[in-house]
Order: C-alpha cells, then sequence, then structure tokens
C-alpha cells in the first residue's frame, strides 16, 4: 500500500507545482528614483526602462514609463516567465544605473538578496569628465613563478568620494592610471571586467571605465596580469624589480604569494614580514603568504592612506640561489682549473708568431713598449682566461645548458617538486655529462 501511495502524493504535488506555474499572477514592477547627487531628491519626469540583460552585454528594452513629482514610476501588471531577471534603468549623462526590479527564478535569493518588485529603488548621479577625489581602498599583487620568471596579477578596489560617476578626462576617456613595471609583458584586463578597456599611454598604462561613487554601493573593481623574467637565465641572477609609484592614496596595499611559492624572496623595506593571512579570491578566502602595509577597513576620513600619492614603493622579488647549486659551482670551477696535466693536449702552433703568442706575458711591466689593452681583459673575461697550463676556461653552449639544467633541478628538489631517486639519477647523470663536457673543451 505504501509503494503505491508514496509514489500517488509525489506526482500530486507535481501537478500542483506546475498549476502553479501556468496560473501565476501577473506582477505590478514599482518604485521610486531618487537623485544621489543632490541629497537623494526625488527624481521627477525621467525615462525609467524595464530591462532583460542579454548576452555580451546587450539588453532588451520590455517597457518604459515616466517618473511622476515624487520620483514615482510603475509599470503595468504582467506576466513574466519564472526564470526571468528582470532591471529598471534610468540612463543619465550617457550611463545606465540599473537595479534588480523582478527575480522570476530566484537566482539573488540563493545568495541572500530578496528583490521586492513593488519596492525598486533607483540612485542616480550626475557624470563627470573633470578629475574627482578617488583612492585605492585595497591594491592587491599576487606573485607566481612561472618557467622563465614570474606571473603578476594586481586586483585593485577603485573609491570614489563625489557624488558624481566619473566618465573619464581627455579625448579617451582615461579614469584610473596605473603604474606598470616597464619589463612586464603580456599585459591584460581580467575578462570578468566587461565594462573596462585597458590602454597604453605616453607615461604608462591608463583604464578606460566609468567609475560610480561610493554611495552607489557597486563596488569599481579591476583586474589585469602581466608576466616579467628574470634577467638572465643564469641562477645568480633571479632578481626582478616590482617598484612602483603610487599614483593615488592607498589605504591597504600587498603582495601575496602561496605557499608553494615560499622560495621566491619579496624585499620591501617599506612592507611587514613575510605573513601568513587569509585573502578573499574569486569569491574565496584562501591562505596567502603577505607582505602589507596599512589596514584594508580603514573607516572614512580616519587614519591617512598607508601610501600617498606620489610615493615609492619599492619592491624586489628574487629566487635565492641555493646552497646545493654553489657547492656544485665550486666543484665546476675546481674542475675547470685542476683537471690533471696529463688530460691536457694543447695545440702546438708553428712558427715564430705562435711562439710569441704562447709566450708569458709580464703584467707588471710594459710588453714591447706598451701595457696590456683594457680590451684584452673584456675579450678574455671570466670564461675567456687561460689557467696557465695552456688550457683554455671557456665553457661551450653544452657546458653551459647542463650547468642551468642541474641549478634547476637544485631548485626543484629545494621546493620539494622532485622525488630524491629521480633527483639523484638525474643529477648523477648530467654531472658526469658536464665532467665529460669540460674535458672535451680543454681539448680542442
Amino acid at each position: 500500500m505504501k509503494k503505491t501511495f508514496i509514489p500517488f502524493i509525489f506526482c500530486g504535488l507535481l501537478f500542483c507545482g506546475a498549476a502553479q506555474t501556468a496560473l501565476a499572477l501577473p506582477t505590478t514592477i514599482s518604485g521610486v528614483a531618487k537623485d544621489g547627487s543632490n541629497g537623494n531628491r526625488p527624481l521627477a519626469d525621467v525615462a525609467v526602462q524595464l530591462i532583460r540583460p542579454a548576452k555580451e552585454g546587450g539588453k532588451v528594452t520590455l517597457a518604459t514609463t515616466r517618473t511622476d513629482a515624487a520620483g514615482r514610476f510603475s509599470f503595468p501588471a504582467r506576466q513574466y516567465p519564472d526564470a526571468d531577471l528582470l532591471m529598471a534603468n534610468i540612463s543619465r549623462g550617457g550611463f545606465d544605473y540599473p537595479a534588480v526590479a523582478f527575480d522570476g527564478g530566484r537566482k539573488l535569493k540563493q545568495v541572500g538578496i530578496t528583490v521586492n518588485p513593488q519596492k525598486v529603488e533607483l540612485l542616480v548621479f550626475d557624470t563627470s569628465t573633470q578629475p574627482v577625489p578617488i583612492d585605492f581602498q585595497v591594491h592587491h599583487l599576487a606573485i607566481s613563478t612561472t618557467k622563465t620568471g614570474i606571473h603578476c596579477i594586481e586586483r585593485i578596489v577603485v573609491h570614489n568620494h563625489s557624488k558624481t560617476t566619473f566618465l573619464g578626462v581627455g579625448p579617451r576617456r582615461i579614469s584610473v592610471l596605473l603604474d606598470i613595471p616597464k619589463a612586464a609583458k603580456n599585459i591584460k584586463l581580467d575578462p570578468k571586467i566587461a565594462d573596462a578597456k585597458l590602454i597604453e599611454t605616453k607615461d604608462g598604462w591608463g583604464i578606460v571605465k566609468p567609475v560610480t561613487p561610493d554611495a552607489y554601493g557597486v563596488s569599481n573593481a579591476l583586474i589585469l596580469s602581466y608576466d616579467m623574467d628574470w634577467p638572465s637565465a643564469m641562477p645568480w641572477a633571479k632578481n626582478i624589480d616590482l617598484s612602483r609609484k603610487a599614483v593615488y592614496p592607498t589605504k591597504f596595499f600587498f603582495v601575496a604569494r602561496t605557499t608553494e611559492d615560499k622560495d621566491l624572496l619579496v624585499t620591501a623595506p617599506k612592507l611587514s614580514p613575510d605573513t601568513d593571512a587569509p585573502v578573499p579570491i574569486d569569491g574565496q578566502t584562501q591562505t596567502r603568504i603577505i607582505n602589507s602595509l596599512g589596514a584594508p577597513m580603514m573607516p572614512q576620513g580616519g587614519a591617512p592612506p598607508a601610501l600617498s600619492a606620489g610615493q615609492e614603493l619599492s619592491i624586489q622579488v628574487s629566487k635565492p640561489v641555493s646552497s646545493t647549486f654553489w657547492g656544485f659551482a665550486v666543484m665546476t670551477v675546481a674542475l675547470c682549473l685542476f683537471l690533471p696535466v696529463a688530460m691536457i693536449k694543447p695545440k702546438r702552433k708553428n712558427g715564430a708568431a705562435s711562439k710569441a703568442e704562447s709566450a708569458p706575458v709580464n703584467f707588471a711591466e710594459p710588453s714591447n713598449g706598451a701595457l696590456v689593452s683594457e680590451q684584452s681583459w673584456a675579450r678574455d673575461g671570466i670564461y675567456g682566461a687561460s689557467n696557465g697550463l695552456g688550457t683554455d676556461l671557456a665553457l661551450t653552449q653544452t657546458s653551459r645548458e647542463l650547468i642551468q639544467k642541474i641549478a634547476d633541478l637544485d631548485d626543484l628538489r629545494e621546493a620539494g617538486k622532485v622525488e630524491d631517486a629521480e633527483y639523484r639519477t638525474r643529477r648523477t647523470a648530467w654531472k658526469t655529462q658536464l665532467i665529460e663536457s669540460l674535458g672535451t673543451a680543454s681539448h680542442s
């Protein structure tokens, strides 16, 4: 009996739900428009649109009405699809001010936002193409290791303390200037910031994006990314300069990296030492190693900003050479300097000219009436010197590549990214190849 009764009840509930959907009552959408630039006074006799957002930032206008003397507006009762998410919108000064007016699918309710179609509030502001007082509430610089250097993501929250929406200045309408390191490459704006555009200026970079007032209650967020390469492939030349000048007052600035990148060394005298802290990223709270300055929730009109406009902030990111590599480097130099004389087969050159070339030079006394030129020192350098036994210490391309491979392997071992057995096998093989290449170079 139970087995037949339960499905019957379930089918009955489905039928009732379908009936309720089919018999949904028409909905009246109404509300009030206020002038945020003038003390939230009623906004009289302005056009209000009822729109349905479309793909790629488009919109479909369903109806249009006007506000009365008290700023009130209303759209006639109508039956809307349950899945609809509709907006009431007022355009002013070339900028749209939308507010959610109908949430038939209750998509917003799932994140704690309840929409009342009869109490829609539209807050509208004047617009300006003249500079307004803005600052950076938060400036988050995230760094992570790549094969050739580091990847950087900058997340910025911009505050507009005026009562006006700032549309930007000049013919290109740039609203926010950015100081991005000159060596940065692959500079991109995050696709999630759909209403903004990143452009290069004669002095740096700028953002084309309307910046609404704080009173509007919508975050003005910017997210951009870029790559920075180490200045050299040599293991001892891994330092990147991320220094910048604060373009705007900044309340909270911090550099963040994951624990997987703890071997990256951040040297910034004005920032705090390494600290583990929770950081909100893409709607989630994640633990990061941070170096910070200021406070993220500083009250308006309180303490001065952590960084004032024009202030220099020095930030150096480096990857220290492991002690294992330095031990390896000493071994390599020793091999170069102290290879057995029996292995050395210097080229024999014929003629008096070759004897003159092989004759030792006394650097303390003039040779043929002239001191050895500075150019000869620059030409020989560290890789072109002679050890006095006729052995050329120049490292071949193969030798240098093997040294780099072993150095990178040592870094992976210290970071815990390679197993001990694999580490020993690869290092032994490359070390043997290096010794053979050095012997080959000395015979050539």
